[in-house]
């Protein structure tokens, strides 16, 4: 059974709209909804929960309607999990209080408290804590565990592990996704992180403007994006202006030389997405070796370092991304070329109607 389905939805606040016709499914696993700060994915989130009330559209849960012509299912009635941004635990709860506070059998609490404990993978002792005695990562577990004990179809994750540093944040998401898939229930994952998710979902939902764009596997929004804002969004690719000849549809001749397309093209002008993993940086020895730029700025990493460079014959703006011991210097001159196969667009190619 699918396990959410939104149809047509759209919302506006005063005469902003937010939402506009908003179609999304989800079978099972994890869908991320990715998206910059106000492009509409947590908005979504709450009609879905019921917190808001859309203008026009219809919500489905595991079959069954929450919102169809006019009428809402109330958020306590939708059968739906929800954990916040911070959990929002309550604080004079120890953690057992916490994950049973919703299940209205109190004679299975013990052993529902116990298998959501395992779930989420947190040791049968700290049932017995409260939240000021958990580290964040402990503390969205636990969230996800008392979202996930009344046995919900669906769970809806707003943001779970933005306030967490960068190490924690991975264990937790990984952690927390593997026990939605184990509980059965689908999730709805909320973030503006690309690495997040990515890594962590299964189907990435990509949001700009109150609208998606492209709903995909993580590898088909990233090596097939569906249009040149999701390219630019998703690794960040650059746009660069190429020329596909007829006797070659399968390349572009560009500034940064002859570059192979993923796709065939008719014959014609392109622009080109090209990720700053496949420009390559090498020395200014050989014209024969790219288009010559100039170093502006360099990021490093410890284990990498992005370079932005300037194409010296047009002007255009590339970031490379290049290993730790090649990192050349600010205000130096270097030869830059594409690795790989890029994806195409045609010049007109803008914003999905």
């Amino acid at each position: 059974m699918t396990a959410l389905r939104v149809d047509g939805v759209s919302l506006s606040y005063g005469d902003r709209p937010v939402l506009r016709g908003v179609d999304l499914t989800v079978e099972s696993g994890v869908t991320a909804v990715l998206g910059s700060s106000g492009c509409g994915k947590t908005t979504l989130l709450r009609v879905v929960a019921g917190f808001l009330k859309p203008a026009a559209g219809t919500v489905t849960v595991a079959g069954t309607a929450m919102v169809s012509r006019g009428r809402t299912v109330p958020p306590r009635r939708r059968g739906i999990g929800y954990v916040p941004q911070e959990g929002a635990l309550f604080p004079h709860l120890d953690v057992a209080a916490n994950i049973g506070f919703g299940l209205l059998r109190s004679e299975r609490r013990g052993s529902v408290v116990a298998e959501m404990l395992e779930l989420v993978e947190l040791p049968a002792d700290l049932a017995h804590r409260h939240p000021h005695q958990l580290s964040g990562g402990q503390q969205q577990r636990v969230a996800l565990a008392r979202a996930l004990a009344p046995r919900p179809a669906l769970v809806l994750l707003d943001e779970p592990f933005s306030s967490l540093d960068a190490g924690l944040r991975e264990e937790t998401g990984r952690a927390v996704t593997r026990a939605v898939r184990a509980s059965g229930a689908a999730g709805i994952l909320v973030t503006h992180d690309q690495g997040e998710a990515l890594s962590l979902a299964d189907q990435v939902a990509v949001m700009d403007g109150g609208r998606f764009r492209q709903v995909a596997t993580p590898a088909e929004v990233y090596l097939s994006p569906a249009d040149p804002v999701v390219a630019s969004f998703i690794g960040h690719a650059t746009l660069v202006g190429g020329v596909v000849t007829a006797g070659a549809p399968g390349s572009a001749t560009s500034p940064l030389g002859v570059v192979a397309l993923r796709d065939h093209h008719a014959p014609g002008a392109v622009r080109i997405a090209v990720r700053s993993e496949q420009v390559q940086l090498v020395s200014d020895d050989d014209p024969a070796h790219g288009a010559r730029v100039r170093v502006l700025d360099v990021s490093f990493f410890g284990h990498d370092a992005t370079v932005r460079v300037r194409v010296e014959e047009t002007g255009d703006l590339l970031t490379a991304r290049t290993p730790s011991g090649t990192i050349p210097e600010v205000g130096s001159i270097a030869r830059a070329r594409v690795v790989g196969p890029a994806v195409a667009f045609a010049p007109d190619d803008q914003t999905p109607s």
